[in-house]
């Protein structure tokens, strides 16, 4: 075997060696550029119950984003900064995104603001979220503070059978008696008089309800839970109170 045919073969195996190595840094870049380009493939949300999954997907525009571009850091500073989130933790698994938040409480809607009033005492816009009580008129501010705060106790249950809450204080021969006196008007059809100082007293509503029931001919009617009257009164909503309806009256 001469010199010349030795070179040629040298050559070859040079040729194919250096064409596999181009394959190979070809594969790679196709692989990392289908990693990077690869569209999230599904997007799990947990802990929302205010919020739709879409709606939050449209907030982040998380449509036809590559899984290998997000940051998670981005995403959850994102997320946080929306007025019904104050938590929330991100993790990829593949091509899929798992996102868990935690939502404020929303207490209620001030129909006069037209505004979301949430536990933490701020307000946001209307994010069509059914199954919530309206506040319908206007509360001094004092006591509006005091009425969020004291609300916040409230248990979710009894919260989202609230329908409207109206401020309405108790005036006795034309003077206050109880200036922080709420009536909450109820999804069953019964009403409700309650004021901030007792206002834990509506979480056991569904069992003073079902145990006054069953004591009475009246089927729907006013629950007094407020100071100026007896624990757990029911009757046909009296409309007319009189000085010899409060508790501890001299008469």
């Amino acid at each position: 075997m001469n010199k010349k045919t030795n070179e040629k073969k040298k050559k070859k195996i040079r040729f194919k060696g250096l064409l596999i190595v181009i394959l190979f840094v070809y594969l790679v870049l196709s692989c990392v550029y289908y990693l990077w380009t690869r569209p999230i493939k599904y997007v799990n949300i947990e802990g929302n119950v205010y919020l739709k999954e879409s709606y939050i997907s449209d907030y982040l525009s998380l449509e036809d984003t590559s899984i290998m571009k997000i940051n998670k850091k981005d995403v959850v500073e994102k997320l946080i900064l929306h007025p019904l989130i104050s938590d929330a933790s991100v993790k990829k698994v593949g091509n899929k995104l798992n996102i868990v938040i935690t939502e404020e409480k929303i207490l209620f809607y001030n129909l006069n603001k037209q505004k979301l009033v949430l536990s933490n005492g701020e307000e946001c816009d209307n994010e069509s979220i059914l199954g919530i009580p309206s506040l319908i008129n206007y509360v001094p501010l004092d006591i509006y503070t005091e009425f969020i705060e004291k609300l916040t106790v409230v248990d979710d249950e009894v919260l989202s059978i609230i329908s409207e809450i109206e401020y309405n204080p108790s005036i006795v021969n034309g003077k206050t008696v109880d200036e922080k006196r709420f009536l909450l008007r109820m999804n069953d059809g019964n009403t409700v008089y309650i004021n901030t100082i007792n206002i834990e007293k509506i979480n056991n509503y569904l069992s003073i309800i079902e145990a006054v029931l069953n004591k009475s001919d009246i089927k729907k009617g006013c629950l007094y839970l407020d100071s100026i009257s007896t624990n757990n009164h029911f009757d046909d909503c009296k409309t007319d109170m009189k000085e010899s309806d409060i508790v501890g009256s001299e008469n």
